[in-house]
């Protein structure tokens, strides 16, 4: 081989190395590491639920994990075989005293961890839930993902759903900030699951039933809905734009896509109607 393809060879091989060792430190200055496993912004009105439940529960098994770490290695420190050390005793555990105090530390995790999560969301569930949004200002939206996309469908100047005059968007939600939003699913083909992690919700879209979900968003700004239910090969295009306005920007926008909806529905489009009337 000519020397002076070897030479030019050799520099793009050194290139090349150096372009990848600079990248994860690029990288990391854009982007702590840190970062890329926190937790994504919570930004519901009532999102601290489910995050109190998930750190009660978190922390305590932490804790638990670290007194069997810590008693494991100091038992085979201590008891570790060595010069002068008898034989060890053997025996089943099934005397009195070890009876009690298994059961003990069984009544002890049940108490403070079942008990305490019990607790928890059954006052979530009526706090939250399951205690549907009826304030007059509630704005509702009906979903319908199917394979592999998310249908959004608003109610029209009639205020009523699968009507000539709803708005229809595809893989884009758009809502007010600060009212409560209602939520109703309907998947067209398979289950799927409507994900909102930055509102610490996910409801699962069944085929032929209407499941409902309802959240409050404290802030403005563009975030994900995922789907959190495997529904196929394609599973992963399952994304699309969730996007909380300003009362005057949603108010905005919601009137420009009504004139829209006007001039794009065609009465002979029947696939327009996949919607559903509004279920109480």
């Amino acid at each position: 081989m000519p020397r002076k393809t070897v030479s030019l060879a050799r520099n793009a091989v050194r290139t090349a190395l150096t372009s990848l060792a600079l990248l994860p430190a690029a990288a990391l200055a854009a982007d702590p590491w840190w970062k890329r496993y926190a937790p994504v912004p919570d930004v519901s009105k009532d999102g601290y639920r489910v995050e109190e439940l998930f750190w009660y529960t978190t922390n305590l098994c932490l804790f638990a994990f670290s007194l069997v770490v810590i008693a494991l290695v100091g038992f085979c420190v201590v008891y570790r075989s060595r010069p002068g050390r008898l034989r060890g005793f053997y025996y089943h555990g099934t005397d009195k005293k070890s009876l009690f105090v298994t059961g003990s530390l069984a009544a002890l995790v049940f108490l403070s961890v079942d008990m305490r999560l019990v607790r928890g969301s059954e006052k979530d569930i009526k706090e939250y839930f399951y205690n549907w949004p009826t304030s007059p200002d509630t704005f509702k939206v009906e979903v319908m993902p199917q394979q592999w996309a998310w249908n959004i469908r608003y109610a029209g100047a009639d205020e009523l759903f699968n009507t000539a005059d709803d708005v229809i968007t595809l893989n884009d939600m758009r809502v007010p900030v600060g009212r409560p939003i209602f939520v109703q699913l309907k998947a067209k083909d398979v289950i799927h699951s409507f994900y909102l992690p930055n509102f610490r919700i996910k409801q699962d879209a069944n085929p032929g039933h209407v499941t409902k979900v309802w959240f409050q968003a404290k802030e403005t700004g563009t975030f994900e809905i995922a789907c959190s239910q495997m529904c196929g090969w394609a599973h992963y295009k399952m994304q699309s734009s969730f996007t909380v306005l300003a009362a005057a920007d949603f108010d905005r926008w919601y009137k420009e896509a009504q004139g829209d909806a006007a001039r794009r529905f065609d009465p002979a489009d029947k696939d327009a109607f996949w919607g559903w009337a509004w279920e109480k």
